[in-house]
């Protein structure tokens, strides 16, 4: 693995830690001012609602593993697909799941931040998918 990949992986594991623990302050200082996530369901929150619902009590997060990390460096960007499994509550209800994770990282000076995170349930073809037959191919 090369310095940025370490980096990355890196940063990554504090960002799970940072997250299980609840440590908006950790969580802030490792995210990009205009930090985005993109929720599994589709919803967006800009930095301040993702850090509330920490502070408000509203998310815990018991377990986040982040594994099947591939990373790839673009110089002043990187970017990494995973998988990120959660076991949680959100308001009181439960929120674990298995999820496919994009992190957009961005370079700061001499570190990297946090720019996003995209997750997306990780299932099997769409409903709407029609299974292939025999000779099916270009038809």
């Amino acid at each position: 693995m090369g310095g940025t990949e370490n980096e990355i992986r890196d940063l990554g594991a504090r960002w799970a830690d940072a997250e299980v623990r609840g440590d908006t302050e950790a969580l802030d200082g490792m995210t990009a001012a205009d930090f985005t996530l993109v929720g599994p369901l589709g919803f967006v929150l800009g930095k301040p609602q993702w850090l509330q619902r920490y502070r408000g009590g509203d998310l815990v997060t018991e377990k986040l593993d982040w594994a099947e990390v591939e990373v790839r460096d673009y110089g002043s960007a990187a970017v990494s697909v995973g998988v990120h499994a959660q076991e949680g509550t959100h308001q009181g209800n439960r929120v674990d799941g298995r999820f496919r994770v994009t992190h957009v990282f961005v370079r700061d000076d001499d570190r990297w931040l946090i720019a996003g995170i995209h997750l997306s349930p990780i299932g099997g073809p769409p409903p709407f998918a029609r299974p292939e037959t025999p000779g099916s191919r270009g038809s």
